[in-house]
């Protein structure tokens, strides 16, 4: 049986109460292993600075390259940082699975989610669906890495902060196209979120406030042959919302991945089965 992993939470919300209540997790504040699930990214450079080997719930894309790389090695401390969201886990299993297959010309991956309360009005489901957008590009780059990097493992051109790795996320600009629509009382009954990465990688969000299944995740691939469609529903485990439970596992296993790691590190990714070094954060 493992031993449950000590670990320091940084944030509050219903994540951090299920990561208290979690048997493969301890917390206490003087952990070496923090989960920080703030929406404050400036806090990880100190604690990365400070020997603090940190899992962070923000995405990647709007974080700091250079001064975490910078701060992770003044403290030889890991950086491992898994989104925190759902979408992380659709979006390593597309890549593995587009890796496998050369001659896919685009990929679309559609979340079908429904979510009780999304907003007061229009208005603030906008914005809320518009804060969300970072993790959703974390996982158009996911999958264009996997789909589109005809050379393994993207390399990159620069250092740090200006790293920019070869293939369809070094040239094209993430754009971001939110629609909500509304009963005749002007309650929100749903808000569709498409991030694109150029013209071949397309990530869209449906949240709902009912659904056929909580969590439901649709690959499309197009290749010269024709359209292939995969589907994949998640339901509630142990009355959790299946959303909650994805991002809980992910920042779980990250924490195992860390807890075992040498110091020194900077780390993005948990792949299928090994954790890969993000080639953007350097030495």
């Amino acid at each position: 049986m493992t031993s449950p992993i000590p670990v320091a939470v940084l944030g509050t919300g219903p994540l951090a109460d299920r990561i208290a209540a979690h048997p493969g997790l301890v917390v206490t504040e003087h952990s070496p292993v923090v989960l920080h699930l703030s929406p404050d990214p400036a806090e990880l450079t100190a604690l990365l600075g400070a020997g603090r080997n940190v899992v962070t719930a923000l995405p990647l894309h709007d974080l700091s390259l250079a001064e975490l790389a910078e701060a992770c090695r003044a403290g030889a401390a890991t950086l491992h940082a898994t989104g925190g969201h759902q979408s992380a886990v659709a979006a390593r299993l597309t890549r593995s699975l587009a890796a496998a297959t050369r001659e896919i010309t685009r990929i679309e991956l559609i979340e079908e989610i429904v979510v009780p309360e999304l907003g007061a009005d229009a208005d603030s489901a906008r914005t809320a669906a518009e804060a969300a957008a970072g993790y959703y590009i974390d996982g158009l780059r996911t999958l264009a890495d996997g789909a589109f990097a005809r050379h393994g493992t993207p390399t990159p051109a620069g250092t740090g902060e200006h790293a920019t790795p070869t293939g369809e996320r070094a040239t094209a600009t993430p754009t971001v196209t939110v629609a909500v629509t509304t009963d005749g009382s002007g309650a929100v009954e749903r808000v569709t979120a498409d991030h694109a990465l150029g013209d071949r990688v397309h990530y869209r969000s449906v949240r709902s406030r009912s659904g056929a299944v909580p969590l439901r995740y649709r690959l499309v691939s197009t290749t010269a042959a024709g359209t292939g469609t995969a589907t994949v529903d998640f339901h509630p485990v142990d009355g959790v919302p299946p959303a909650e439970h994805l991002a809980l596992v992910e920042l779980l296993n990250a924490a195992r991945a860390i807890d075992a790691s040498p110091p020194g590190i900077a780390l993005r990714d948990l792949a299928i089965t090994y954790l890969a070094r993000d080639d953007r954060l350097v030495r």
